[in-house]
């Protein structure tokens, strides 16, 4: 069934528009390059075409790297063939991009070009996992959302054995403050050299960085430098402000967040944390100086089995606010469920209890036994080489340490943590994923949106070609991640399906056998692919990612979500005195002075979601509006016929290759007690492999709202106010872009 708001027949757009307001205000916000346009000279923004263009070139030219293997041989005979199907696939991804029947995640979008396959694959990762600070500032360095976990086994480095530890810079450099920064001239004149005085000089780089950090690790480890000196000095560092040509000419943020950061790590030696906690800390103060350096997000999940003695402290550590930059979890199994033993039943109900009143949702839980886990050459890595690349080498007395982890991880009978949203399984030593959105609304046909879901899964095994840090693991597993977004308007358009629908499986079968259909295409290519270049089969292959930000591009609903609103206010705060002000005054977009923000103003620009334009007559169901129980029915379908699979007759696989479903479950506290809530998790939690359960929080009490909900009437009154100019462009700030479970906040 094809809905009749919509033409019957669909073209593919060689450059589909982004949606007018918020989809245009986030590419620029994000993804679009200015270039100078070559028939004017003028610096003008990049076209939708012309990111499929890069994207699709950068792609592609991974298969030079690809040597050796079964599709690249080398061979004088194959040489015309290799070029055809690097035309072919070009073409092919190029055409799917363009139309945004295939969005690559954001990480592809900001810097996918011809430079490619001389890069390091951190870049074009969304999240990570590490066992260690040092790879974890690394990784959220390159932009990467990292979990972690802090098993008391998983945490082998006492920081009460840290040497001391000060930070110099150049009385020259640009950032140095007289009366508060210590000189290099002064800590030769005081510390001098000797055996027991070390001078580490930090490059210029992130690898750099995340090597200062190494080192003190590393040192902290061996216990043996306790009573030594360590210099850090950051006189290399370019200035605050310095253009980095790697992210688009962002401003640098200059070695002062490092050093101040490294500063608080200090602190740590001689409180008498247990070692997890200290790495909870540690990690906490990194992640802020990311945060801190403004181009880079700072996303973290951490993690804590329920068998560990001290999980109580970990379930409440963030109680009032602290160490906030990770999302904290705590990974159960069958076990915990069905065994129902004192400790089991006090885990469970310190957990709800935490959740619902402290009003965060935190800590969620972790189904560890459903992630998808394969041991295969796991034992391996206990030599300690499983974290370095041609980019990173770790240094050797570092490998001891790692060689540790990998011991501890491969003596436990789940080793697979989800990344920070979610939706990836991951080796908790370290392991990336690489993730993509098909858009089969976007598709003329369902063979085209087919088309797309392989188109997708070739890409992404060509990404994992890219040196990196975890190139054993990924060799190892090449794990990746194919999902889907805009899903609510494709079953309406596709079969007239809304949401009630869609949870009335037997109703709306003929959707979940298309969803099934598509995930045994991604399975054949997986396959048949990682065949045809001589690569591991991808241990996991689909997934279901937030995609709050690349959604936005052409107002889709994100990933599993439902809307959230219907129609809202998207106010952006400026500063009072910015000209763009008076410019969107003047053309009738509604101002607000704010107080409790002095000097700042907020515009209002009026937004509506694609869905509320497709013409559901009534039937749209909000994230409001939904029960629990049908959210987690919901979940739970997806994972029956896209995560795990069912093949023509029905029949779930046998094996699972699907990784998880990212999913903010929201719930009114005001009609949902406390009673209600824990027999809610106690029914469903355990059923699903992974969900986010939040209380709604009222924002209406705040002055500065991103997101203020209206009535239909009162939006078309806004909208009909403002004269458009296509001189004046809709904005959008960081806070319409983080993630709706705060998982990744950027």
């Amino acid at each position: 069934m094809i809905s009749k708001t919509l033409p019957k027949k669909q073209m593919y757009f060689t450059n589909r528009k982004l949606d007018d307001g918020m989809g245009k205000a986030v590419a620029r916000r994000t993804y679009l390059r200015k270039i100078i346009d070559s028939k004017t000279g003028r610096e003008r923004w990049e076209k939708w075409s012309e990111v499929a263009d890069r994207v699709a070139l950068g792609n592609t030219l991974l298969l030079n790297n690809i040597k050796g293997t079964g599709l690249l041989k080398g061979l004088p005979s194959r040489v015309k063939e290799n070029k055809e199907h690097q035309i072919e696939e070009r073409e092919i991804l190029r055409k799917h991009i363009a139309n945004a029947s295939l969005l690559m995640s954001g990480r592809h979008l900001q810097h996918g070009d011809e430079t490619q396959p001389g890069r390091n694959m951190e870049v074009f990762t969304n999240c990570a996992s590490a066992s260690s600070s040092y790879i974890l500032f690394y990784l959220l360095m390159n932009g990467s959302g990292v979990g972690r976990s802090y098993d008391d086994d998983m945490c082998v480095v006492d920081w009460d054995n840290m040497p001391s530890v000060r930070c110099v810079i150049s009385q020259d450099h640009p950032n140095f403050v007289w009366g508060f920064d210590e000189s290099v001239l002064d800590a030769k004149h005081k510390y001098g050299k000797g055996d027991n005085i070390h001078w580490f000089e930090v490059p210029d780089d992130r690898e750099g960085w995340a090597q200062a950090v190494e080192l003190m690790e590393t040192m902290t480890f061996e216990k043996k430098f306790k009573n030594e000196l360590l210099i850090l000095d950051f006189s290399k560092v370019r200035a605050a402000g310095s253009l980095i040509r790697g992210m688009q000419n962002r401003p640098a943020s200059g070695p002062k967040p490092l050093m101040n950061a490294i500063e608080r790590v200090v602190t740590i030696k001689g409180a008498g944390m247990p070692l997890w906690k200290q790495a909870l800390f540690i990690d906490h103060y990194l992640a802020e100086c990311v945060l801190v350096g403004g181009a880079r997000r700072s996303a973290r999940i951490a993690t804590k089995n329920w068998t560990d003695p001290e999980v109580f402290e970990f379930i409440n550590i963030k109680k009032g606010g602290f160490l906030w930059s990770a999302n904290n979890s705590v990974t159960v199994d069958e076990k915990f469920w069905k065994q129902k033993n004192k400790h089991s039943k006090k885990v469970l109900k310190a957990i709800m209890s935490a959740s619902y009143h402290d009003g965060t949702g935190e800590p969620g839980f972790i189904n560890q036994h459903k992630l998808v886990q394969n041991d295969d050459k796991y034992d391996d890595y206990q030599d300690g080489k499983y974290a370095e690349s041609q980019k990173y080498k770790p240094m050797k007395q570092t490998r001891k340490m790692l060689a540790l982890v990998a011991r501890n991880a491969s003596s436990k009978l789940y080793s697979q943590i989800p990344n920070p949203c979610g939706e990836i399984s991951l080796n908790m030593l370290g392991g990336y994923c690489v993730i993509a959105d098909v858009v089969p609304y976007h598709a003329p046909t369902l063979d085209d949106a087919e088309e797309a879901f392989r188109a997708a899964v070739r890409a992404l095994i060509r990404v994992n070609t890219m040196d990196c840090l975890y190139s054993r693991e990924v060799k190892r597993t090449n794990r990746i991640g194919v999902g889907m977004t805009g899903i609510h308007e494709f079953a309406w358009n596709t079969f007239g399906f809304a949401f009630r629908d869609l949870i009335d499986e037997e109703k709306s079968k003929e959707f979940w056998m298309t969803l099934a259909r598509f995930k045994r295409a991604v399975v054949e290519e997986a396959r048949e692919y990682s065949k045809k270049i001589g690569v591991t089969i991808p241990h996991t292959d689909t997934t279901i990612k937030p995609s709050g930000t690349v959604s936005k591009l052409f107002a889709l609903t994100e990933g599993a979500h439902l809307p959230s609103m219907r129609e809202y206010i998207r106010w952006v705060q400026y500063r009072s005195d910015d000209p763009m002000v008076k410019k969107y005054q003047e053309k009738g977009y509604p101002i607000k002075v704010l107080k409790s923000y002095k000097g700042s103003t907020a515009v209002g620009f009026p937004t509506q979601p694609l869905i509320c334009r497709i013409g559901m007559n009534g039937r749209l169901v909000t994230a409001a509006e939904a029960t629990p129980e049908e959210q987690f029915k919901w979940l739970m379908l997806l994972e029956k016929y896209w995560i795990l699979g069912v093949d023509e007759e029905g029949k779930p696989y046998n094996k699972d290759t699907g990784n998880q479903v990212s999913y903010t479950l929201k719930y009114n506290p005001e009609k949902v007690s406390y009673k209600q809530f824990t027999k809610m998790i106690g029914k469903y939690q355990s059923k699903v492999k992974c969900c986010s359960v939040m209380p709604q929080t009222d924002g209406t009490a705040y002055e500065y709202q991103p997101e203020q909900p209206v009535t239909i009437s009162e939006f078309m009154g806004v909208l009909n106010e403002i004269e458009k100019d296509d001189l004046v462009a809709e904005d959008v700030d960081y806070e319409h872009l983080k993630c709706e479970s705060g998982a990744c906040p950027i």
